[in-house]
This record gives structure tokens, sequence and C-alpha cells, in this order.
């Protein structure tokens, strides 16, 4: 049987510095390898400035031409726009604030964001087939005719439940008292933590012995010891495509209190005690309280 030969081209990829950097896209490239397609990577440096997509512009007709790749699977906007050269199939996958933009600590789109959503939706009517993780993005390329809703899977032989106990021990995290997680970049605005701290000071203030612990930037196996150790996943961002950590925590049986962001409302319909709730500290703290009171925790 001919091997299919897919080039992966994205700006996010783990390394020993940032484990978690792009976790999900390294994810899907080992399960196509499983399924026994041929990947080969290119990894856009774009953290380090916006001239590694010019870079990569010019470099990847002949990357695909030495690969022999059959298709080009672009993961982010600017990626997909980075191979504007590459006469091959291309499939572009959006991430989220690529289309939606990147808001700041009010919940404001800042103006790199907004001023580079064209570059990300003329990427996606260029492209040959489109994946976006929710139906908020999807309604952001309207006009596009071939756009795919497919959200992020979860290996759920890593992601699943565990004692509590264990996993509080792992971290150095104490046995006793409620811990609110929150599983993201707490310096990253559209992520909100002031929300987050608001509900543990509320809490507080109730007479609950509650603590708020974030994780972000460790390997998978610390996210999943979080998942089993924490009593509820606290999910205030003001921007999502379809998050991850969400489905994670479901994995793992572990209850969630987000804002009604990406597929939140959706994944969490019929997930009682889990809530999709408005972004202010007393929704979430309402409906946090109701978790820590909930008989399955």
């Amino acid at each position: 049987a001919t091997v299919m030969r897919v080039l992966v081209v994205t700006n996010m990829w783990p390394s020993a510095e940032r484990p978690h950097w792009g976790a999900f896209v390294k994810s899907q490239a080992d399960s196509l390898a499983a399924a026994g397609v041929q990947n080969t990577l290119y990894e856009i440096e774009g953290w380090k400035s916006m001239g590694e997509y010019v870079k990569a512009l010019r470099a990847l007709p002949d990357v695909a031409r030495s690969c022999g790749a059959d298709v080009v699977h672009a993961h982010y906007g600017y990626s997909g726009a980075a191979c504007a050269n590459v006469k091959l199939p291309l499939v572009v996958s959006f991430c989220g604030d690529d289309l939606l933009g990147r808001p700041d600590d009010h919940g404001r789109l800042s103006f790199k964001s907004r001023a580079l959503i064209p570059l990300s939706k003329w990427a996606a009517r260029r492209a040959d087939g489109v994946i976006v993780k929710s139906e908020e993005m999807r309604r952001v390329i309207a006009d596009v005719a071939d756009v795919n809703v497919i959200p992020n899977g979860v290996n759920m032989t890593r992601f699943a439940p565990g004692p509590r106990d264990e996993a509080r021990d792992a971290l150095g995290w104490r046995r006793d008292g409620h811990v609110l997680l929150f599983a993201a970049n707490p310096e990253e605005p559209r992520k909100n933590y002031a929300l987050a701290q608001g509900v543990e000071a509320a809490l507080k203030a109730r007479g609950l012995d509650v603590r708020l612990e974030w994780v972000y930037g460790r390997p998978p196996e610390a996210i999943v010891h979080a998942m089993r150790a924490a009593d509820v996943l606290l999910l205030p961002s003001y921007h999502e495509g379809s998050p991850n950590t969400v489905k994670e925590a479901m994995s793992c049986n572990l209850p969630v209190v987000a804002a009604p962001v990406g597929d939140c409302e959706e994944r969490l319909r019929d997930c009682a005690p889990s809530a999709v709730v408005a972004r202010t500290v007393e929704a979430f703290t309402d409906a946090t309280a109701r978790v820590l009171a909930s008989p399955t925790r």
C-alpha cells in the first residue's frame, strides 16, 4: 500500500523547555503516524518574531518537495498563510485566537491580534480544507465553503480518574481542603486569572477551606495529577476555541465551572455538577460552591 506523506507545518511543538507548547499538535501527528501516515515536521518559531513566517514562506516549497509530501497540514492561521507558495493540497487547522483575536485583561482584543485576523481569513479562503474547533470559529469564516468543526481529542488512557490523595502527594499539595484548579498561564490576559482569584477570596469569605492552584508549562503527567488532585476546574477565559483542559477534566471526572466560551456549553450540557455561567465572580462563586457541596465530590 502507498504511504501517505504529510508535511506538518506548525508554530508550536513541545520541547524540553516548553513541554506543553503545542502538545495537542504533536498528539495529532502521533495519531496519524500510528495510523500509518508518514509525517515531516516543519516548525515555525513564530514566538521569536513574525519574520520567522516570512522565512517559512520562502523555505516551505523546497521542504515539501524534498520530503515528497502529498498534502500539507498547517496548524494555526499564520502557519497556513506561510504555506502560500506550496503547490500541494493544503489543510489549515485554526486554533482559536487566530480567528477570534487575543483579548487583553479587560477582554478587549489587542490591536495586533485584530490586525492579524484578516491574514487567517485569507489562509482559510485559499486552503483546500479547513478545520476549526468550534461553531463560534466557523461563523468567523462563514464565507468559506469547506469548513469542518473538529475539536481536539483527548487521550483517555492518560487522562483518566485516579486517587486524589496520591495525586496531591505527587504534586506536593496537602491532602485536606478544596482545590480550585486554574490550568492555564496566569499571566495570559485572555485566560482571566483575576476572576479565579476573586472566586477563591469569595469562597474563603464564606468560610470554606479552599485554595487556588495553577498548573501551566508542565508535562502532561503533571496536568493529569492536577486534574485528579483538584475539586473543580475554573475556566473564566474571555475567548477559547475548544478548550482542551475542559475535555481533559471531563475525562478525569473533574467538575468544571466555565464561562460561555468556545464549545463549553455544548460539552458540559449534561455534565452535573459542572456549569457554564456568566463571567462574573458572583456567578462563578455560586456555581463553584454548588460543585464543592455536591455529593459526587
